[in-house]
C-alpha cells in the first residue's frame, strides 16, 4: 500500500486532460512528487532527497572595492547566454542596530564553470569616489540603496527587448529624493545597464524580503510571490508567502496565502485564516480586527525582552505563537519538467525571545502542481541544513531563487553566514563570514518514488503522448531492477509491450531508454490513451519522459 506522505491536490492543479478524460503528457517530463501518476501501487514511498552541500565559498566579499562590506541573502543566479551569471546583495558591514546598512548594492559576476566566478570592471556606478567596480543598481547611490531583490528573465511574448530582464525588489530612497517606495522594478536589455522603471507598484504589501516572479503562459499573466506581514489581533506578526498575479508586472491583484506556519509548526495551537478583505494595511503589515481573537482564543501573553548590552534586541515572539516564520517565498517554476513549481524558502527559527532558543535560518521544500497549493514533504526536516559550528555558513542560509542545471545534476547556490537573525555570530569563530556556496542534487530528484527491496508496482491513469522513446529518471544502484509495460486504457496488455517481453533495467541514469525484447520505439501507441505499469524493486524512480 502506498505511504502518501503527500496530500493529494485538487482537480484544478491536474494536467491538461484530453476529451475522454486522460491526462495528456505530450512529450513533457512529468516527476513523480505526488500521486497525480499513482493511480494504484503496491510497494512503493515517496522519499524526499536532499542535496550534498559542498562547503565550497564560491564567492566573497574579496574585491578592493568591497572592503568593509558583505555579501547580503537576496541574490539571484541564472544560467544565460553561455555562462552563469550572478546578481549579489553588498552591503556595509557596519550600521545602526535595527537600521538598514546606509550603503546597498546589488553587484554582478559571472562564470563559465559555476564555480570560479569573475567580478567584472563595469565603471557604471560611483562608490567612495570610484567607479571602477562591478556594481550594476542603483544608478545613482545618492539617491537610493537597494535590498537586493530578484532578478530573472521575462519571457512574456509582448515584452520589449529593453526590459528583457527585470528586478522587483525594495528599494530605500534617501530623504529628499522624490522617489517612491517600498516595492519598485528595474528593467535592462542585458541584465548589465539597469534603470528604474517609471511605473509604481501597487496591490502588494510588505516588501523586505526577496520575491521571485515569472511568466506563467498557462495563465497568460505573471505569477509573483511575496512576503506577507499578518498581525492577528491579540499576538504578534508572523511571517507569510503570497501567490499575486499581474497582467503588466506592476499591478497586481488576486492575492492568496501559499506558505504559512500551520498547526504543526504550533505544536496545535490552532491558526487563524489570512481574510484579505476583511484585514486593514498598516504601513506593509496586514492586520486583523482588534476584537477578532476573543473569539478565536485567550488573551495571548508576550516576551518582551529588552535590548542587550550591544543595542540589539532579540527578535520579539509571542507565547503560544510561531516558532518560525517563512521568511523568504524562494518559489520558481521548475522549467526542467511539467507542472512542477518548487519553493526552496526560507525559515526563521525564533522559539522565543528569552535567548533560549535558535536566531537562525535554513531552507525547507514545498512542491505544487499549479503554483498555488503547496505541499511540505519530508516530515517538515529542513531540506539545506545549516552547516557546522564554526562555518561560514553555521548561522543562516537563503537559497538563491533558481537551481542551476548542470548535466545531470541541479546546483542550488545559496548564501550562507555565521551571522545570526539579530546580529549576534557563531561564537566558535566570531569573525564574520558570509559567502556564496552551492549544494548539489540529482536532476529532477526533488522527490522519488521508491520501489520496496522486496518488490514494488506503480500504474498510472490513462494517459496520451506524443513522442517515439520511453525515457526514466531512475536509479536501481547495483541490486535494484525495473521493468516496463504499456497497457491499453482499459489496463490491457498491449501485445509487443507487455512485462514479459520488457527488457530489465538496471543502472543509474537521468535518461535511461526503456525497451521491449531491444525494441525502444513507441511511436505506434502515440496519441491513445495508454497507461504505464512499473514493477520495479529496490529502485529510484524520479520521472519519466516521451521523447522523439
Amino acid at each position: 500500500m502506498l505511504r502518501r506522505h503527500l496530500l493529494a491536490l485538487p482537480a484544478a492543479a491536474l494536467a491538461a486532460r484530453a476529451a475522454d478524460g486522460s491526462l495528456d503528457v505530450s512529450n513533457r517530463k512529468q516527476l513523480l512528487f505526488d500521486t497525480k501518476f499513482i493511480e494504484s501501487s503496491s510497494g512503493l514511498t515517496h522519499t524526499v532527497n536532499l542535496p550534498a552541500r559542498t562547503g565550497e565559498q564560491l564567492l566573497r566579499a574579496d574585491a578592493p572595492w568591497e572592503r568593509d562590506m558583505q555579501i547580503g541573502s537576496y541574490s539571484s543566479i541564472l544560467r544565460d547566454q553561455g555562462k552563469i551569471r550572478l546578481w549579489y546583495n553588498i552591503r556595509d558591514e557596519a550600521h545602526e542596530p535595527g537600521k538598514n546598512p546606509d550603503n546597498m548594492f546589488v553587484a554582478y559576476a559571472e562564470s563559465s564553470d559555476g564555480l570560479h566566478f569573475e567580478k567584472p570592471i563595469l565603471n557604471l556606478i560611483e562608490h567612495r569616489g570610484s567607479r571602477r567596480n562591478n556594481f550594476v543598481m542603483p544608478a545613482d547611490p545618492a539617491l537610493m540603496s537597494q535590498g537586493g531583490g530578484s532578478v530573472n528573465i521575462d519571457t512574456n511574448p509582448a515584452c520589449p527587448p529593453s526590459e528583457r530582464y527585470k528586478s522587483w525588489q525594495k528599494i530605500y530612497p534617501r530623504p529628499n529624493s522624490g522617489i517612491q517606495g517600498p516595492h519598485r522594478v528595474f528593467v535592462s536589455p542585458d541584465g548589465i545597464r539597469w534603470r528604474l522603471h517609471p511605473s509604481l507598484v501597487t496591490g502588494l504589501r510588505a516588501a523586505d524580503t526577496q520575491p521571485t516572479w515569472f511568466w506563467e503562459p498557462r495563465i497568460g499573466k505573471y505569477i509573483g510571490y511575496s512576503r506577507e506581514w499578518v498581525v492577528f489581533s491579540g499576538e504578534q506578526q508572523i511571517r507569510m508567502a503570497s501567490y499575486n498575479e499581474s497582467a503588466n508586472f506592476f499591478h497586481w491583484s488576486n492575492p492568496h496565502i501559499v506558505l504559512e506556519p500551520d498547526e504543526a509548526d504550533f505544536t496545535a495551537n490552532p491558526r487563524p485564516q489570512v481574510d484579505f478583505p476583511a484585514m486593514t494595511m498598516i504601513g506593509e503589515r496586514l492586520v486583523e480586527h482588534p476584537t477578532a481573537a476573543a473569539t478565536r482564543r485567550p488573551k495571548q501573553r508576550l516576551f518582551l525582552a529588552p535590548a542587550d548590552a550591544s543595542g540589539q534586541s532579540p527578535d520579539q515572539v509571542p507565547d503560544p505563537g510561531a516558532p518560525l516564520d517563512i521568511y523568504g517565498p524562494g518559489i520558481i517554476r521548475y522549467d526542467q519538467a511539467d507542472s512542477a513549481y518548487i519553493a526552496l524558502y526560507s525559515q526563521f527559527h525564533h522559539w522565543g525571545a528569552t535567548g533560549a532558543g535558535p536566531d537562525t535560518g535554513d531552507i525547507a521544500l514545498a512542491l505544487s502542481r499549479d503554483g498555488l497549493h503547496f505541499q511540505r514533504p519530508g516530515n517538515r526536516f529542513p531540506y539545506l541544513r545549516l552547516g557546522p559550528a564554526g562555518s561560514f555558513d553555521s548561522q543562516w542560509i537563503w537559497a538563491l531563487p533558481m537551481p542551476v542545471p548542470m548535466g545531470d545534476e541541479l546546483w542550488i547556490y545559496y548564501v550562507g553566514s555565521n551571522q545570526r537573525h539579530s546580529g549576534s555570530r557563531d561564537p566558535n569563530d566570531p569573525t564574520l563570514a558570509t559567502a556564496i556556496s552551492r549544494a548539489v542534487l540529482r536532476l529532477d530528484g526533488f522527490v522519488s518514488a521508491d520501489f520496496a527491496y522486496t518488490g514494488g508496482t506503480l500504474l498510472t491513469p490513462p494517459m496520451r503522448f506524443s513522442g517515439s522513446r520511453l525515457e526514466l529518471n531512475l536509479d536501481t544502484s547495483g541490486g535494484g531492477m525495473g521493468r516496463v509495460a504499456i497497457l491499453d486504457e482499459h489496463g490491457l496488455p498491449i501485445p509487443g509491450y507487455t512485462m514479459l517481453e520488457a527488457d530489465q533495467l538496471n543502472g543509474n541514469r537521468t535518461r535511461m531508454t526503456v525497451a521491449w525484447k531491444g525494441r525502444s520505439t513507441v511511436a505506434p501507441l502515440a496519441a491513445r490513451p495508454i497507461r504505464l505499469l512499473f514493477k520495479m524493486r529496490s529502485a529510484k524512480l524520479f520521472a519519466f519522459q516521451f521523447t522523439a
